[in-house]
């Protein structure tokens, strides 16, 4: 995939692999994102750490990154140095070496990112919780990306090293290249550089069709961090790709009105008008190989009881579902969806992002050009639909994160 633009002098390579936390089994979680620290560790041809240092010098940067669904690795550089880093890529999706020399301290790191990001983190500890409860424990996308630390200590050199061999290979990854650049330009050097590498079977991908079996459920963790409370709710969600698919690009409408900005219906009612809080959202993101949620929340006004935010909710949740939305309220959506969707596309970052996200977990080129349209031809009775759709009690978890003296 090439996405040319003569905007800048500088060139873009994203390879993403259809590997995620989510194709791990409980005992060995955390392996797609350990593997992801490996990848810079070194081939036969370059030394550990070297990756990086050599895109560095060269005037580049690289980074790389795990999400439930997908693996991706990505350099921006020079376009004369664009070979360079799709040789070094291609070079380490087959050569790439493990070792305990390099795995030991290297585990010391995961373990260390995983402190820092999720355990000195109250509102990232109970988001951990909320996708337990919401998709079960010990299922896909109920298990953490970074995985459960005993299982991350015990991860083996071995257990790398098939990881790696099941799930990296030339046709299991995509190839997103933004820039400064041609496409017949891009085409030769792939050739050159990944079309030699052998292509090998690729196991399926599974993702559970249902949810939790125990819902609804509440979650509230108090912490002495927390300065002040916050209230969530996470509705399952079908995604693109698994459940009622029909209703997804309603929900993006939905999410965008009832909680996308400052003149949505949650952040007028709650903030503006009622004065009982300091911001709401909503948010849905159907990019997701398996089902997804429908998420919401708001930030109380000092003084606020958790117990009104969540009626004032619960109110405004059901006079959507009773008396529908306008047509007014769902082109204004659209728009900013829209607007939002060609801003993020510019972007040499985000735009391969989008693509390499929605490639990663079976969506098509056409799919991704198709949604505009398909955005456009929601109506607000759509919408609606798609509201009682996902807003079900035995499909939700609600948070609430407070100061450890409880919820005020």
């Amino acid at each position: 995939m090439v996405l040319p633009s003569s905007r800048a002098p500088i060139v873009n390579q994203l390879v993403v692999y259809k590997v995620g936390s989510a194709d791990e089994v409980y005992g060995k979680t955390g392996i797609a994102h350990f593997l992801e620290h490996m990848m810079f560790k070194g081939t036969g041809t370059v030394g550990p750490t070297e990756f990086s240092r050599i895109v560095s010098k060269n005037g580049g940067r690289d980074n790389a990154y795990t999400s439930f669904d997908t693996t991706g690795y990505y350099q921006t550089v020079a376009p004369d140095r664009l070979e360079m880093v799709m040789r070094m890529e291609a070079d380490r999706m087959a050569n790439l070496r493990i070792t305990e020399k390099e795995l030991i301290p290297e585990r010391q790191v995961v373990l260390e990112e995983r402190r820092m990001r999720t355990e000195n983190s109250p509102a990232a500890l109970l988001g951990e919780a909320v996708q337990e409860q919401l998709y079960g424990r010990h299922k896909p996308y109920g298990m953490p990306i970074s995985g459960y630390v005993d299982d991350v200590k015990k991860l083996s050199v071995h257990d790398l090293a098939a990881f790696y061999a099941k799930w990296y290979m030339p046709n299991n990854a995509i190839l997103i290249v933004a820039g400064d650049t041609t496409a017949d330009q891009v085409r030769k050097l792939a050739e050159k550089h990944y079309g030699p590498i052998p292509q090998r079977k690729v196991d399926p991908r599974r993702r559970p069709g249902e949810g939790a079996s125990d819902l609804p459920q509440r979650v509230t963790r108090a912490d002495a961090r927390v300065a002040e409370p916050r209230w969530s709710r996470y509705y399952l969600a079908p995604s693109y790709h698994k459940g009622e698919s029909q209703y997804a690009y309603a929900l993006e409408v939905l999410a965008r009105l009832l909680g996308g900005g400052e003149t949505s219906r949650l952040w007028n009612n709650l903030v503006v008008d009622r004065k009982i809080a300091l911001s709401a959202w909503a948010s849905y993101s159907p990019s997701s190989l398996g089902l997804t949620s429908f998420d919401l929340g708001v930030h109380p006004a000092a003084g606020t009881p958790i117990v009104e935010i969540e009626s004032a909710v619960g109110g405004l949740l059901g006079k959507l579902l009773d008396d529908g939305v306008t047509a007014e309220e769902v082109e204004r959506a659209q728009n900013q969806l829209l607007a939002a969707a060609i801003y993020s596309q510019d972007s040499l970052q985000s735009g391969p992002r989008i693509y390499g996200g929605a490639l990663g977990v079976g969506g098509t080129v056409a799919d991704i050009d198709a949604w505009p349209q398909r955005i456009a031809a929601v109506t607000p009775a759509a919408v609606v639909a798609a509201a009682r759709h996902v807003w079900r009690a035995d499909g939700l978890v609600t948070s609430v994160l407070t100061p450890q003296e409880g919820m005020r």
